[in-house]
């Protein structure tokens, strides 16, 4: 359980300038944060199954009812009793035909399906921690704030465990032995446009900008200097691409580039001004108008709210938490970009591809703050391969800022 504390210590020997620390100091500087990151390990681990019991017992006992507005639709749906609030359409339908297929325990309740679930998906969450890199302080912090999430809003019976299910298949692409990093790009990219195929349909935009990001990256990633300049272009390339992919979409799909331009219009329409309290934290466009350049502007803002919910943290202290968690989010996604010609690893690689993918994508269609976290949340098994790896560690410890030249003793 220790290899990702050694995989730590030769990329810190790598990568770090040299220092006042002599050969004997650095080695025994580096034994002992091997043995810090094996106690966080066995920390992480140990603690999985009592953060899914207590979150268990919110979901049960404590959160209010509009926090599983589409649970307790999709429960009445499998039960047969949800009379006019059924929605025998799209993602709805396939997710309530799934869970009747799969009842063969003959369970009515929120209780029995959020135990069972809970109990069944951790289990698979703590064999991929397992076989994770040695965390750190922050790192094992993230994960079990993570694992909170889960089990709270995913690892129940509705439409976002069938999500995470798609992001597993992808994770178990990326952790083959295979080095090939276009075999892994191709496949990801095609789990998720069989998705596409029955559940939901933007999906297949996400593996194309999946690809796209790849090119993208491709080329900054045999840079071997990168700066604020190269992070900014990486941005803006990206931006150009969404652009570009609706200038396309305009021209050959006038039906679906027309559905998308008017999307967050149409959403207090479609799921009502209240939508079991979920919009409450709406993602409204801030700038009126029609036209794909006032699109773009609103898009470029969303994409910006949604990444630093600034918003959430003054609403109260009940949001902190979804604040606090995307802040984490985005702080390391920021942080793999401007050292991305250094991941030589091509399962981190394809994983920032897709979980970019999955972002610029997102953006697009995310209703409101809460499903927006609830389904960034689900993407868990590649989130999991982008936060437990050395180029993420914080050197908080003493030992580690000695290391890292940036403590004496």
């Amino acid at each position: 359980m220790a290899r990702g504390a050694h995989a730590h210590a030769r990329q810190a020997k790598a990568d770090q300038p040299q220092s006042h620390l002599s050969d004997a100091e650095r080695e025994d500087l580096e034994g002992r944060i091997a043995v810090s990151n094996y106690h966080n390990k066995n920390v992480l681990l140990a603690l999985i199954f009592p953060i899914m019991i207590v979150a268990k017992l919110m979901v049960l006992f404590i959160l209010p009812d509009k926090y599983f507005f589409d649970n307790n639709r999709i429960l009445n749906m499998v039960n047969g009793t949800a009379g006019d609030d059924a929605w025998w359409s799209g993602s709805y339908a396939v997710a309530t035909n799934m869970f009747i297929k799969l009842n063969v325990l003959d369970f009515t309740t929120m209780a029995q399906w959020t135990i069972m679930l809970g109990m069944m998906f951790s289990v698979l969450v703590f064999a991929m921690v397992l076989r994770a890199n040695s965390p750190d302080l922050l790192q094992t912090l993230f994960i079990l704030a993570t694992v909170g999430l889960l089990n709270i809003y995913v690892f129940n019976i509705g439409k976002d465990i069938i999500q995470f299910a798609f992001f597993f298949a992808v994770y178990v692409i990326l952790v083959l032995p295979i080095e090939n990093s276009v075999i892994k790009v191709v496949g990801s990219a095609m789990v998720l446009y069989f998705e596409s195929t029955f559940y939901r349909e933007y999906y297949i935009l996400i593996a194309a900008l999946v690809l796209g990001v790849y090119a993208i990256l491709l080329f900054f990633r045999s840079r071997r200097q990168l700066g604020l300049g190269s992070l900014g272009w990486i941005i803006a390339l990206m931006f150009a691409m969404i652009y570009a992919m609706m200038i396309v979409a305009k021209a050959i799909m006038p039906d679906e580039y027309n559905q998308i331009i008017g999307l967050r219009a149409g959403y207090s329409v479609a799921f009502g001004e209240d939508n079991g309290g979920n919009m409450n934290t709406a993602i409204h466009n801030w700038i009126p108008g029609g036209g794909l350049p006032i699109f773009m502007v609103n898009y470029v803002i969303n994409l910006v709210r949604m990444m630093l919910p600034f918003e959430l943290a003054i609403r109260g202290a009940s949001y902190l938490p979804f604040f606090a968690f995307q802040l984490m989010v985005t702080a390391y996604m920021v942080n793999l970009l401007r050292k991305i010609n250094q991941v030589e690893d091509s399962s981190l690689f394809i994983a920032i591809c897709v979980f970019l993918g999955y972002v610029l994508a997102s953006a697009l269609f995310e209703p409101d703050f809460g499903s927006w976290t609830r389904h960034e949340s689900a993407t868990f098994p590649v989130l999991l391969l982008l936060i437990l790896n050395p180029l993420q560690r914080v050197p908080i410890t003493k030992e580690e800022r000695m290391l890292a030249g940036t403590l004496k003793e």
